[in-house]
């Protein structure tokens, strides 16, 4: 809270803290030394000190909150990742929690994480009455071994947005989740911008196909708000009725009031297309990489 009174008002195009770590960013290096300069006045006035030794000043790459940053993308710390694909395979509650912990900061980047991570949530969501009951089984050994597999083989940077080009966010339902992948395209590439998935709870996994798949565009959209700002996005859905829910009077009181919950947003989307799950090339690397 001290950090966010001293240098969070009106500053987040070009600074940002995590604790008692500060990143300052910029175009130039003129704006650097400018945007520099103003929060170390501001820290002095403050009488807040700064050790010289932790320091890294005009840098073109950074290590912050266990990710590295360049002007091309973020991407995870490959000293934290081997710390992770060091570890030996949890044999307690404790350890597989500290697991999880690690592994949970790279979320954005690891598509279907939630999924992955359901069997070891399985063997932690234990009430204090009932840590004894802690098993680690086969499923757990092969989510375990699935991340360790991802953080050391697969492309985990996500690429920054380009504000001139609309967002194309892609959505998918299962018996056991929903998830969506927000990326970029041009002519010549696809930029990875943010993957999202959590895991159903019982009553959402009673839904039928149509409920589950407008709850994945729902969810996705309300956790990504803040990320598309702005932007046109286009919605890409593998449920075909979905195709004109912005625009007809849909019999379904839950998913009308999700529509009406994204009524700000709504304008932004350019369109809903479908598109078959096998001519998916957002679920394509997904599932080619994860």
């Amino acid at each position: 809270r001290i950090m966010h009174n001293l240098i969070g008002y009106g500053r987040w195009n070009y600074v940002m803290f995590y604790l008692d770590d500060i990143l300052i960013f910029s175009r130039t290096f003129d704006e650097h030394n400018q945007y520099l300069n103003e929060i170390l006045s501001i820290l002095h006035t403050a009488s807040v000190q700064i050790n010289p030794d932790k320091c890294s000043i005009a840098v073109p790459e950074i290590d912050f909150s266990s990710h590295t940053i360049n002007e091309r993308h973020i991407k995870p710390n490959g000293d934290k990742i081997k710390a992770i694909t060091d570890l030996p395979p949890p044999h307690t509650l404790k350890e597989t929690n500290e697991f999880l912990g690690k592994i949970i900061w790279y979320r954005k980047s690891i598509g279907n994480f939630t999924f992955i991570a359901a069997s070891l949530h399985k063997v932690t969501n234990k009430t204090k009455s009932h840590r004894h009951e802690f098993f680690w089984g086969p499923d757990q050994q092969q989510s375990f071994e699935q991340f360790k597999r991802i953080l050391t083989t697969s492309p985990l940077f996500l690429e920054y947005p380009d504000s001139s080009t609309p967002f194309i966010l892609t959505t998918d339902d299962s018996d056991v989740g929903i998830g969506g992948i927000l990326r970029q395209e041009n002519s010549t590439s696809t930029k990875i911008n943010y993957f999202e998935s959590r895991i159903l709870n019982d009553i959402e996994r009673k839904y039928g196909t149509f409920e589950k798949e407008a709850l994945a565009i729902y969810w996705c959209i309300s956790e990504l708000r803040s990320y598309i700002g702005d932007s046109q996005f286009i919605i890409e859905t593998v449920h075909k009725p979905l195709e004109n829910f912005r625009n007809k009077q849909i019999n379904n009181k839950r998913v009308m009031n999700w529509l009406f919950k994204l009524q700000d947003i709504l304008p932004q989307i350019i369109a809903v297309k479908y598109r078959k799950a096998a001519n998916n090339t957002a679920v394509d690397y997904i599932s080619r990489h994860f």
